[in-house]
């Protein structure tokens, strides 16, 4: 049986998706210095081990 391999990065809808925010919110965020995106040719990414690490600090951050 193949392992399934878990994405290294998502889109901006499935970021939102994610976190529970709308698409404009996530867009907001990706003009973030500190926001893990980035850009493969056209498209947007966001680095989900970044996005793990990125909600972690904003919990450190409001507590």
């Amino acid at each position: 049986m193949a392992d399934k391999l878990e994405p290294l990065a998502v889109s901006a809808a499935e970021a939102a998706r994610l976190l529970g925010v709308s698409r404009p919110t996530i867009y907001q965020y990706i003009g973030r210095a500190d926001f893990p995106s980035f850009k493969l040719g056209n498209r947007t990414l966001i680095y989900v081990d970044g996005l793990r690490e990125w909600v972690k600090r904003q919990t450190e951050v409001s507590a």
